[in-house]
């Protein structure tokens, strides 16, 4: 795959090399387009050197020296135009880079011979601006190449002092307000001369490219440890975003799918597993493989008393090959030598000090794992192992309460049948339908309908509540109009407020906006608010029920009474249950304590929030605030 052979980092020694290569491209391509920008001031510094020597006495070959002048320029423009043409660190252009490098060097040393020969040979004071060359060699170019330059110079200032001495070629002395600097009449200065020029330059040559080795190897160790800070920040990135799967909303699948690729991507591999222990501990299963194809591995099991090399790992000890050639020690190695995977890394999962499963690399090039992926995938394999312990808790949890909500769901159906007969064959009995009863036997079958129908009432309640949970939740494909839901609710509770000489008022705002959810669900919420507001609040006071929008695409649905309000301490109940308040219990004994139970789960199942504010003797207020989802 791309991802693993284009990867940077510090997991193999061909990267590195590339790495190596791309920096000293790039520091090449800098420096010889900077040469070029430099050379611009040369022709005028010549130009201008010869002037003013001119006026203060030298005399030499003033047109041969403007002509050089010009000719460096002409060479210098048409470096710069190709010069342009190098673009970014291609290393397909490395070699035109470094032939424009020794083009340049080339005709800058056969510019400096032309300038030395016209102003006095080995007794010109410019043969030791070949020095500045050299370094810039050594800046530019291999070590070698500075050394070849400076062996370059003082051959051929040798062949030129030696040329003008034989007559082989015009001598052109170096006169200073008429007295000649002629060091062919004395060949002995002559050759200290030149054994002292050759011995700078190789010198100049010794120290530029020592200093130049000490600055690449300096750029080098920059790159590697901004590489190894970038590759640092893209692991921890990769932990942080494990962290997040850590959470009660994340199936076991889900989670193991989600591990796997993060970590096959951050570790710049070509698939990553994850195999867990049997309860037994005698199996491994592979539970999740992401990136090597598919069915690869899945669902595969591994018999621990046939792999010695699992039990070691199970043991304790993580494992990693950088060639894998021994199919025996892999109980699939057929499938391993198919995906032509070549270096394997295998750790344990570890929670509170107890193997539950191994966590596997995979990779197609050799030699791919170093101490670092060893320890950073211990780390990350102590993350999988948390989270998928925390995903398999909540499983069971989840498991508990849909077995819990069926139980009531049965319960309360096997329930609600006699119940129901029972309460009819009350009201045939209180209907005097059998014979005349007397008031005391009358009273009695008063009660015992009151409980029958306190009783079916809860039934029906427990029925909502485990429908919606075994049901996961209500299906929220409908366009709701609350403003319906508000004038239905009016007139259901309007009569009854009125007869405990309460004031019942409805506002609902005129741009309200359809949601999508369930409507049946949305006005039993609305309705166990009211109903509760209304039965806990005294004749002469009020409830309010108020809708509106809100930002961001969100309706308000705030039920508001001057009722008995919620004891502090019991708040946080508020929502369990069967709860119901102690001063709930004084004013109505009978309820079920499932009502606020219901608002709740309907909330949470349209994704909305409920927030409550109360003092007690003062009232409470509802505030509910539902996602449109259009």
């Amino acid at each position: 795959m791309n991802r693993e052979n284009g990867a940077l980092g510090l997991a193999g020694l061909p990267r590195e090399l590339e790495k190596r290569k791309s920096v000293l491209l790039g520091e090449l391509r800098h420096r010889t387009l900077w040469f070029i920008r430099l050379r611009w001031a040369v022709p005028p510094c010549i130009i201008a050197g010869a002037f003013i020597s001119s006026m203060i006495g030298f005399e030499f070959q003033f047109r041969a020296v403007v002509l050089t002048a010009a000719a460096i320029a002409c060479y210098n423009l048409a470096l710069y135009i190709v010069g342009r043409s190098i673009r970014g660190e291609d290393q397909n252009q490395r070699q035109f880079i470094y032939t424009l490098t020794y083009t340049q060097v080339a005709l800058d040393y056969g510019a400096m011979f032309f300038l030395v020969h016209f102003t006095g040979g080995a007794a010109s004071p410019l043969i030791f601006f070949f020095i500045f060359h050299i370094m810039f060699a050594a800046i530019l170019l291999p070590t070698r190449w500075a050394f070849f330059f400076a062996g370059l110079a003082s051959a051929g200032m040798i062949f030129l002092a030696s040329a003008e001495y034989l007559g082989l070629l015009p001598h052109h002395p170096l006169v200073f307000r008429g007295g000649a600097i002629d060091l062919t009449k004395h060949p002995s200065h002559m050759a200290v001369e030149l054994l002292f020029f050759s011995t700078s330059v190789f010198v100049t040559a010794i120290f530029s490219t020592s200093i130049q080795r000490m600055l690449r190897k300096r750029i080098l160790k920059l790159s590697q440890l901004s590489e190894t800070v970038v590759s640092l920040n893209d692991k921890f990135e990769s932990l942080y975003q494990m962290m997040q799967h850590i959470g009660p909303n994340k199936r076991l699948d889900d989670l193991l799918e989600a591990m796997t690729a993060e970590l096959s991507d951050v570790m710049h591999v070509r698939g990553t597993s994850i195999k867990l222990l049997s309860d037994d501990g005698r199996r491994l299963r592979y539970e999740a493989v992401y990136g090597l194809g598919d069915n690869f591995f899945k669902g595969k099991i591994i018999d621990l008393t046939k792999s010695s090399l699992n039990r070691k790992i199970i043991d304790g000890q993580a494992y990693v090959a950088g060639n894998v050639t021994e199919r025996e020690m892999f109980q699939f190695g057929e499938d391993l030598e198919k995906a032509r995977i070549q270096s394997v890394l295998f750790v344990p999962m570890n929670v509170e000090n107890r193997v539950i499963g191994i966590l596997g690399a995979y990779c197609s090039r050799s030699d791919r794992f170093t101490q670092n992926d060893v320890d950073f995938f211990k780390l990350a394999a102590g993350l999988v192992s948390i989270a998928l312990e925390n995903a398999r808790a909540y499983q069971a949890i989840d498991d508990l309460i849909k077995e819990r909500s069926w139980f009531m769901l049965k319960l309360a159906h096997n329930l609600r049948a006699p119940l129901g007969a029972m309460h009819s064959m009350l009201e045939v009995v209180r209907g005097k339908y059998l014979g005349d009863i007397s008031e005391k036997q009358e009273e009695h079958l008063r009660r015992v309908d009151r409980r029958v129908g306190s009783m079916i009432d809860i039934i029906n309640e427990l029925l909502i509540l485990a429908k919606g949970r075994t049901e996961g939740g209500t299906e929220m494909t409908q366009e709701v109009d609350l403003a319906i839901i508000a004038g239905r609710i009016h007139r259901t509770f309007q009569d009854e407020a009125e007869e405990k000489g309460i004031r019942f008022d409805v506002h609902v705002s005129s741009d309200l906006p359809l949601i999508r959810g369930n409507n049946q669900a949305l006005e039993q919420m609305i309705e166990n608010l009211v109903s509760n507001a209304v039965k806990y609040t005294f004749s002469g006071g009020r409830v309010t029920l108020e809708m509106s929008a809100e930002n961001q695409g969100k309706v308000s649905i705030e039920v508001k009474d001057t009722g008995i309000g919620i004891p502090r301490e019991e708040k946080p109940k508020l929502f369990t249950e069967f709860f119901r308040a102690a001063n709930a219990k004084d004013v109505e004994e009978v309820g079920t304590g499932l009502g606020l139970a219901i608002v709740g789960e309907i909330v949470d199942q349209h994704g909305g929030q409920i927030k409550v504010e109360s003092e007690e003797g003062i009232g409470t207020t509802v505030r509910v605030i539902i996602p449109d989802h259009l």
